[in-house]
């Protein structure tokens, strides 16, 4: 019985419908195996696309016979598939024959060995209606052959990446329809995420991946800051570029840098190697002409790499951006205040020359330059620091007009310590055990009059700053000329 149909022949089976049925991806250059060949025409359509080695197999003697005189340049051989030829192929077919097998399911996993890494298995199979996992014996016009429910074939593919592709052609007397079924060997995944530096990514990445125990996640700045502390086994040429003037707020320069410099491939060999070359998440900036080859790269690893890509409504603003904006505002700002009258606060240092080397101290708030408001009190702040004869308990006093405030220091401040004498053992005993912190509040009519800040030491008064508000009253047109001409002259 003729089986394959030919030009000026026709078969029970409508070859050239059924090709299109199957989906075949492009054979050029590939290696092609066709289980249960019958006269050879799919190994023909092989050799017609350019594959480069095709075998045709089947236990019929005549159909060998024939399809060996019809495509003289493949390689047919007369075998059962209990011994498949040795591989890799590309592209393995298996067309209404799995049904004929004694163990469907060990033919099923013997053919997917024999596969190439981005190798393809295509079955056309019949899928038996019923809801449950298992074969169901169906009766043909000739026999009676099992054949599996969807959720059987699910369980026995679930080991792979897979997907039925659609019905096949039917043929006269079939009991079930046809089914093309494609089959690859599953790879570990690589979802990456790569898009320009604060659009969302690792946020992205932690509401996708947090929860997943089998998802390693990776950061590449994490890694860049590890690779500068000497971990990870990386090339010196790697580790030069990523410490070469790396900071945090430089990753993307340093990033830009590594693909300009080729590091593409050893950078996907360490995220890979990180994550024990399972399936990870990669959350890093790549530059976007180099996102391809990373692609690439974990491809030929033996990943599937996935790009998440989004759009981000609020994109970060360039460095040059941000600079230029602030500089134009610090202008404004400029211009606003010669414009306008204002109250400022006033500060004057009162402390005499032969004290500076024994007295030390710093008024907080208010600062100089500050906007003054009477709305509200008045908060003064500081630190004071007697030294050599004048180390010794003190008070602040604060006087204004006949109203006067005295107090103690009462806050602790290791920052002031630190900085005047310098390590912890250097600070003398009397400074670790009295604060030299001060705060308090006064009325702002007390800053309106004028105030006076200091010490007392020993009854006497020391005299530290003269606090005050002054009106600072706007530029005339010739003062702002003047200020215009001398900027020009330097």
């Amino acid at each position: 019985m003729q089986y394959q149909s030919f030009p000026g022949v026709k078969g029970g089976s409508a070859s050239s419908q059924k090709l299109t049925a199957l989906r075949l991806p492009s054979l050029k250059g590939k290696r092609f195996l066709d289980v249960g060949c019958n006269e050879g025409f799919f190994c023909g359509y092989a050799l017609f696309e350019g594959a480069s080695h095709v075998i045709g197999m089947d236990k019929s003697a005549q159909a060998i016979s024939k399809a060996t005189a019809r495509f003289p340049d493949a390689e047919f051989l007369n075998q059962s598939w209990d011994t498949l030829p040795e591989g890799p192929f590309d592209v393995i077919t298996l067309l209404s024959a799995l049904h004929y097998a004694e163990d469907q399911e060990a033919l099923i996993h013997h053919l997917v060995d024999r596969l190439s890494p981005n190798g393809l298995l295509v079955l056309e199979i019949g899928i038996a209606p019923n809801q449950k996992q298992g074969w169901v014996k169906i009766e043909r016009a000739i026999d009676e052959r099992w054949f599996p429910t969807r959720i059987k074939l699910g369980e026995i593919l679930k080991d792979y990446a897979w997907k039925v592709i659609g019905h096949s052609v039917m043929q006269a007397g079939d009991p079930l329809p046809r089914y093309v079924v494609h089959i690859r060997k599953l790879k570990p995944y690589v979802w990456l995420l790569m898009q320009d530096p604060a659009t969302g990514k690792s946020t992205i990445t932690r509401q996708l991946f947090s929860t997943r125990k089998d998802i390693t996640v990776i950061s590449g700045d994490r890694t860049y800051l590890q690779i500068t502390e000497g971990r990870h086994n990386v090339s010196e040429t790697l580790r030069a570029l990523v410490t070469e003037d790396f900071s945090t707020s430089t990753i993307g320069r340093t990033t830009k840098k590594l693909f300009q410099n080729n590091m593409t491939k050893e950078l996907a060999e360490l995220w890979a190697g990180l994550a024990s070359f399972n399936s990870f998440a990669l959350d890093s900036y790549i530059p976007e002409s180099q996102r391809s080859q990373l692609k690439e790269a974990f491809a030929e690893l033996g990943y599937f790499p996935v790009e998440l890509t989004w759009e981000d409504p609020t994109p970060l603003a360039t460095a040059q951006t941000v600079i230029s904006k602030a500089r134009q505002y610090e202008q404004h700002l400029l211009k606003q205040q010669t414009t306008q009258p204002a109250h400022l606060v006033k500060v004057d240092r009162l402390l005499s020359s032969e004290l500076k080397s024994v007295i030390k101290f710093h008024i907080d708030s208010p600062a100089k330059g500050e906007w003054f408001s009477s709305a509200e009190p008045v908060n003064v702040s500081g630190w004071s620091v007697t030294l050599g004869y004048l180390q010794t308990d003190h008070q602040i006093y604060i006087t204004s007009s006949e109203q006067e405030k005295r107090f103690t220091p009462s806050k602790s401040r290791p920052d002031v310590l630190s900085a005047i004498f310098g390590e912890a053992e250097d600070i003398p005993e009397f400074w670790q055990q009295h604060p030299c912190g001060f705060s308090c509040e006064v009325p702002a009519d007390w800053l309106e009059a004028g105030m006076e800040l200091g010490l007392i030491i020993n009854n006497a008064r020391i005299p530290l700053t003269h606090i005050a508000v002054t009106v600072a009253q706007p530029a005339t047109l010739s003062a702002m000329l003047a200020q215009g001409l001398k900027r020009l002259r330097n």
